[in-house]
């Protein structure tokens, strides 16, 4: 079995990248053949991955991939035009023994295609070269079935890879957040408006009536922009804020990790990776009930900052709970090994282990 990954990579480390590098590593872990076709804009070395800039280098690369019989997975989030040219340019080139899948991660995709006939009729004919499609939530499925994808080819399976989640060091500004903090929240910062900041701010303050100390551990993108400094300014919480800049994966983890809860209070949402990841660690999770989120995530009515606070409060009181979240991984890897034995190309791999039997999505 050989799988080609084609997505961003870390850095930077935004969901459809994050996932791209887990399933990465899970699929090494098992000894599968795999390899990263890097469309982002990374550029640090790993092993197996293929940094391709510039139109040309990345169908030369897929060309060659496809002509030898790899199965193709996809990872993009199809909200905007340049997902979607990306999707029809892989789906249609010619390939029989190449099977194609895609996973669609955005949770904006459907309010995407909602906008326009003309979207929807193109995202139909961009998959229909496609053996499969992974939609990461139930809402982007239905948007998806509304396009006229037929529904028995799409699964449902959140992008994300329990067994892959690994806490690592954390800078010194963030055990140095740890010890002066008696409570300390932690949020992935985005300059867009859909991660919440501004929302996050004034539940800040109210909690801050509560917890003088609360500190808000921020990292991610952004955190030095003109918006973000005027944002804190009027919302009044400088004195509650851990800077922490953009981090390593596994240091972002290692910080979550020692929060006393994650919060993630966006206007729209996949299914996030950093929810299930606080989720694996036993951390307290807040979200916005903007989409499905797992168990035993707490949520609140997005854009009311006064419940957020409140559900905050709640989340700490509670402490650490340890429920097992989803593994994609095996879920994969069995869909990879469905396609190759339907090709004629069943590996020994395969053989042994029992792969490619009857999968279940799982949620």
């Amino acid at each position: 079995m050989r799988v080609l990954l084609v997505g961003d990579y870390p850095p930077p480390h935004g969901g459809v990248a994050v996932h791209v590098q887990q399933l990465h590593g899970y699929l090494r872990g098992c000894g599968v053949d795999v390899r990263v076709l890097d469309i982002g804009k990374g550029g640090r070395p790993a092993p197996d991955v293929i940094p391709a800039r510039g139109a040309a280098p990345f169908a030369l690369w897929l060309a060659r991939h496809v002509a030898t019989g790899w199965t193709i997975h996809v990872h993009t989030s199809g909200n905007n035009p340049k997902s979607w040219v990306l999707a029809g340019m892989v789906g249609s080139l010619p390939g029989p023994k190449s099977p194609r899948v895609i996973t669609l991660h955005s949770g904006l995709l459907p309010d995407y295609l909602a906008a326009s006939d003309t979207r929807r009729s193109f995202v139909r004919v961009a998959l229909a070269g496609y053996a499969r499609v992974v939609a990461v939530s139930d809402a982007v499925k239905s948007a998806l079935v509304g396009c006229g994808v037929p529904a028995e080819k799409i699964d449902v399976l959140p992008a994300f890879c329990a067994s892959q989640v690994r806490p690592g060091p954390v800078p010194s500004a963030a055990e140095a957040a740890r010890s002066r903090r008696r409570v300390l929240l932690s949020m992935a910062h985005h300059p867009s408006p859909v991660y919440g900041r501004a929302l996050m701010f004034r539940a800040l303050r109210e909690l801050a009536q509560t917890w003088p100390d609360v500190g808000l551990a921020l990292f991610g993108p952004g955190l030095e922009s003109e918006a973000f400094i005027r944002d804190v300014r009027e919302a009044r919480v400088a004195g509650h804020l851990e800077v922490l800049g953009e981090l390593e994966h596994s240091a972002a983890l290692g910080l979550i990790a020692r929060s006393d809860a994650f919060v993630r209070p966006t206007t729209h949402d996949g299914d996030s990776i950093s929810v299930r990841e606080a989720l694996t660690l036993g951390v307290p999770c807040v979200a916005s009930d903007v989409c499905v989120r797992p168990q035993p995530a707490r949520v609140f009515a997005a854009g009311n900052a006064r419940e957020l606070a409140r559900v905050i409060r709640e989340a700490v009181a509670a402490g650490l709970m340890h429920v097992p979240q989803v593994d994609a991984g095996p879920e994969l890897l069995s869909l990879y090994g469905e396609l190759s034995s339907s090709n004629g190309l069943k590996s020994s791999h395969e053989q042994g282990s029992g792969l490619g039997e009857t999968r279940h999505a799982a949620q």
